[in-house]
């Protein structure tokens, strides 16, 4: 089936790809004296107008060419959230450079390869202590002639490898008297240039570099509409890693009306809530998890009789947006609601008014406050909402729109609006971005039926950088993406995301982890026999695991002969599996915090081609071990340790 949206109503539609230096200076002479971003949490704290922000970018920007950064060189940025990271990246993308964008978390390894593999020309470093993890390898990337360092710590550093080091400050300083180099600079930027190559992880764990041009990135800022007006001096509350393309294009977007970039993170977030009263507010589902579990909480505090009427009351109230939502037609379904059906829960709405209310005045109003008394909307990306969020936040009248989009596509290709906030989906694709369902040949799927989602649309990438081989295996020469995802179109058009088929994992934070890599890594434990790594849409991940039995039985000090099921069933078993493999990918330095395993089930059947679990190159089925164990995988997360079966 082929998909393609009708125009919506947007303001300010451009018939023509734009440049980033076109909508930030269109803002910048529109609303010059608004203010663009508000820091409280820097020290010490930093604010701009648009006019003040504009300055410091051309400044930057023009240092930066002084330094001998030319258009379509690649500057690494590896920064967290802080206006200098807006600094930097606006001023790279205004004068033709190219921005590779990367946490300040990132293991040194994955630093040098994205630097070597951009030939990254200079660095824009967050701090002293980034610079002493990275100093001693400098000399593996012969591409890098300088860093900068935004902490102004230049000074201070002891330099490694012969590179020259700048202060932040000295380079906004040096480029102050040549800012026409800027404007001469920013005046040749075209829609088809790169603005940025963001890496992002590769089935084996090698990073992919994704080329966004100033087209792709424009197309999102120009053609998302989300069903309600954006005013100069809104504010967006920044919460997500800005070098993510989700958060980065919130920005762009942001930046497009005129809105207040607030910062904040998960310490300050229920504080700048209510300080910032935010008018927008770009998200992942873990946000909305950790807001669900706070409410539970307090209602768990209760006494008896008060929890249990609430929670009565919280039962009702589902009911009721449920009934709701058949009314207005607006039902996740691959066919419409009956008449009948509408018309019963016409009957139903009646009934459960009242109860609604009273759950409304005893809980909603108060977890309203929470968001401040301006939120127009929530976007929520990175990660399927899970059905019972939308169910709360639908009937507290927090409105949640989900979306749905990969880095390849800069992000978004459809997102759900006021208008048509149908819970369940991720809404109707973007105007001019085609999506296809298809089976695993490759042929158009009927509606309602479940398949690979195709995307086709000016958000779409080129390609992989430098990596022609990925690219052949996800992109085709008439420019349809193979997302990798599973999903299905609704009867009105609505697009539902039902899973992956790839192999990535997507946790409810956002974070992207491959699980074959952890895998490579568990296999190498004596313990472990077979292993796959789940956590699609959880908060962290966990592991199904066929452990080796006659290991376990050693290191348990069991006898050889102990039965499989009695060893996996043993309370210290999965206990000691799941430490083991944590260990070892702690001492191989190249795994994070998120990608450690909090949860392992033990098996005893293990996965074979015989019953269907593994494919005729031994490889793990992962969708079949997936759904076959489904409620295992549901008790694991439930359970508050590791378990066993």
């Amino acid at each position: 089936m082929r998909e393609m949206t009708n125009p919506v109503e947007t303001i300010g539609i451009t018939s023509e790809p734009r440049t980033l230096p076109d909508i930030f200076f269109s803002t910048v002479s529109r609303w010059g004296s608004v203010l663009a971003i508000h820091a409280p949490h820097r020290q010490p704290p930093e604010k701009y107008t648009y006019q003040e922000l504009a300055e410091q970018v051309e400044c930057f920007g023009a240092g930066l060419l002084s330094l001998g950064i030319a258009p379509g060189d690649r500057v690494a940025l590896l920064a967290d959230n802080r206006p200098r990271w807006l600094i930097s990246d606006l001023a790279l993308v205004c004068t033709g450079a190219i921005s590779v964008p990367r946490s300040s978390d990132t293991t040194v390894p994955e630093i040098w390869y994205i630097v070597n593999h951009s030939e990254a020309k200079a660095a824009i470093l967050q701090d002293r202590r980034l610079y002493e993890r990275i100093a001693h390898d400098i000399s593996l990337a012969p591409s890098l002639q300088f860093l900068v360092m935004m902490d102004d710590s230049a000074h201070a550093l002891e330099r490694a490898g012969g590179i020259t080091v700048y202060n932040f400050s000295d380079v906004v300083e040096r480029g102050r008297e040549q800012r026409d180099k800027f404007h001469t600079a920013r005046q040749q930027v075209t829609p088809d240039q790169i603005a940025a190559i963001v890496y992002t992880s590769g089935t084996t764990g090698i990073p992919k570099g994704v080329p966004l041009r100033h087209r792709n990135l424009s197309y999102q800022c120009d053609i998302i509409d989300l069903g309600f007006q954006i005013h100069p001096g809104d504010v967006l509350l920044s919460i997500l890693p800005a070098w993510h393309v989700y958060e980065r294009v919130a920005e762009y977007f942001g930046m497009r009306h005129g809105v207040t970039i607030y910062y904040t993170d998960k310490r300050w977030l229920r504080e700048d809530m209510a300080a910032a009263n935010p008018a927008f507010l770009p998200c992942v589902p873990r946000i909305w998890e950790s807001v669900y579990d706070a409410v539970m909480g307090k209602i768990r505090a209760e006494s008896p009789i008060k929890r249990r009427l609430i929670e009565q009351l919280l039962a009702k109230s589902r009911e009721y947006v449920r009934a709701k939502r058949l009314v207005t037609g607006k039902v996740c379904s691959s066919t419409p609601p009956p008449v009948a059906s509408r018309l019963a829960a016409l009957g139903k709405l009646v009934v459960l008014c009242l109860p609604h209310i009273f759950a409304d005045i005893l809980l909603y109003r108060k977890v309203r406050r929470l968001t401040g008394t301006k939120l127009k909307a929530a976007v929520s990306g990175g990660g399927s909402l899970a059905a019972y969020l939308d169910d709360f936040f639908e009937a507290v009248g927090i409105p949640i729109l989900n979306g749905y989009g990969l880095t390849e596509t800069s992000p978004v290709l459809a997102v759900r609006t006021l208008k048509e906030n149908v819970r369940g989906t991720v809404g109707k694709p973007l105007p001019d971005t085609e999506i296809e369902i298809r089976d695993e040949d490759g042929n158009p799927l009927p509606q309602g039926q479940v398949g690979v989602i195709y995307a086709r649309g000016p958000q779409v990438m080129d390609g992989y950088f430098r990596n022609e081989e990925e690219t052949r295996k996800v992109l085709s020469e008439d420019g349809w993406l193979n997302t990798g995802d599973l999903g299905w179109f609704t009867w009105n058009g609505h697009l539902v995301v039902s899973g992956r088929a790839k192999d990535t994992i997507v946790l409810s934070s956002g974070e992207n982890v491959e699980p074959e890599k952890i895998e490579t890594v568990a296999r190498k434990s004596p313990l472990v026999s077979q292993i796959v790594v789940v956590g699609q849409d959880r908060k962290t991940l966990g592991a199904l695991v066929v452990p080796d039995f006659a290991q376990l039985a050693v290191r348990l000090g069991l006898p050889q002969d102990v039965p499989p099921e009695d060893l996996v069933s043993h309370p210290n078993a999965s206990r000691l599996v799941r430490d083991e493999i944590n260990k070892m990918l702690s001492e191989d330095g190249g795994f994070r915090a998120f990608e450690m395993i909090n949860k392992v089930t033990l098996l005893v059947e293990p996965f074979t081609d015989a019953n269907g679990l593994l494919t005729q190159t031994l490889k793990p089925k992962r969708n079949v071990i997936m759904s076959r164990y489904a409620n295992v995988i549901e008790a694991m997360y439930q359970s508050d340790g590791a378990s066993q079966l």
